[in-house]
């Protein structure tokens, strides 16, 4: 016996050498404080410095997040604005991929412009973007508006909600052929012979698309929802970078940017971050398994 583990560990020893720093990462960054936020999920207003009271341990921070009026709002902010955008995105950043994979002079160079803005740090990116959206008169859509006459609008931080987010959602359009990698892959794995076919049925291309191209994306389709329903529903950086902790009155506190202030307000409250962070967690699960269960029912397999 002992010979066959010392023979075992000398055949796979190059193995677990080469595994162990992914392992170190994997225990030290990803599941250690998966458990700890679980943890301390459970402690009422724990943060490092009061340290852990026993007497609150429970499921206050739970109960506190499916009642709470703010995070009720943040949650309804977070998928209302994901159910306009995702489809928006996902159509959007489809039709540039098509066009980009017609057979024109130049439609490389188009490619690489498109793609540009995911080159960009989004550090810089939200630099831009706050030169372009101030709320005053320097804002370079501020700077337009006075040209034409009309009143500097507030933009991110304005008093309307809907302003705030139709400011925040232009923000992201620019981003929208990052996508288009992934779909023209798609678009050019699709056999020729079966648009030769057609063509030769005599179906025109509206048709094609609608009947040949769009089915045989499924795959590729099911890939850019789920990236996007994730990216989506976990949104808080990006706000935080470009308006004050969520705009006028929490206009732009999504749930991603919620879990954020939890922590940085006053000593801060791991736990009730931690809780909130576990929902999204336990949520984004349960639309990834349906989502997948879709895909597993509308699923063509032509190629």
């Amino acid at each position: 016996m002992k010979s066959k583990t010392r023979k075992f560990i000398k055949n796979n020893v190059t193995g677990y050498l080469l595994l162990a720093p992914f392992l170190v990462g994997l225990i030290g960054f990803t599941a250690y404080p998966l458990l700890l936020a679980l943890w301390q999920s459970f402690f009422k207003d724990y943060s490092p410095v009061t340290g852990y009271d026993f007497s609150v341990f429970g499921l206050d921070n739970y109960a506190r997040a499916l009642t709470d009026e703010w995070v009720l709002r943040s949650i309804c902010l977070t998928l209302v604005y994901a159910a306009i955008t995702i489809p928006i995105s996902l159509v959007v950043s489809f039709f540039i991929a098509y066009l980009l994979t017609a057979s024109i002079k130049g439609s490389k160079v188009f490619r690489v412009l498109v793609y540009f803005p995911a080159l960009i740090p989004a550090i810089v990116s939200a630099s831009i973007y706050k030169y372009m959206f101030g709320p005053d008169e320097y804002g370079l859509i501020n700077q337009w508006l006075i040209s034409m006459g009309r009143e500097p609008s507030l933009l991110l931080e304005s008093e309307s909600q809907a302003v705030a987010v139709l400011s925040f959602f232009l923000t992201g359009i620019f981003s929208y052929g990052c996508a288009s990698p992934m779909w023209i892959a798609g678009l050019k794995s699709i056999p020729t012979d079966v648009y030769e076919a057609a063509l030769i049925d005599g179906s025109s291309r509206m048709r094609t698309l609608f009947e040949i191209t769009l089915p045989l994306m499924g795959r590729f389709t099911f890939f850019q929802l789920l990236s996007s329903l994730i990216g989506t529903l976990q949104i808080g950086e990006s706000v935080l970078m470009l308006s004050s902790r969520g705009g006028f009155n929490g206009n732009l506190n999504f749930y991603g940017l919620m879990i954020y202030n939890q922590t940085t307000d006053g000593i801060g409250n791991y736990g009730f971050a931690s809780a909130l962070s576990y929902l999204l967690f336990v949520v984004i699960a349960l639309l990834s398994i349906a989502t997948f269960q879709g895909n597993k029912k509308s699923y063509y397999e032509g190629f």
